[in-house]
């Protein structure tokens, strides 16, 4: 059986990178659906935990810095932390 699995936009658009964007949600599904985390957010925590800059995010997102940073702002939120270590840790502890 696959694992389920989860594309965004910003992969599609640059091939043949890596895993292609795609992020394993296996053992994540029910993390995701408790923290009520959006594809883009989950997305973006998946970037944040490969330690990219705000604006290495917001490219790999098609989206602008400050879109970035508030998709950012939602999620620690969502996650209830204040610090992006806090937020990888929360992610990668959850796999």
């Amino acid at each position: 059986m696959e694992r389920p699995t989860m594309r965004s936009r910003a992969s599609l658009k640059r091939s043949g990178k890596g895993n292609g964007g795609t992020i394993l949600l296996a053992g994540r599904a029910d993390f995701i659906a408790e923290k009520k985390l959006n594809e883009r957010e989950v997305r973006t925590l998946d970037l944040l935990a490969r330690c990219l800059e705000n604006k290495e995010i917001a490219d790999e997102l098609g989206v602008s810095v400050p879109v970035a940073e508030k998709i950012l702002r939602n999620v620690f939120k969502k996650l209830g932390v204040h610090k992006r270590a806090e937020a990888i840790l929360l992610w990668k502890s959850d796999k």
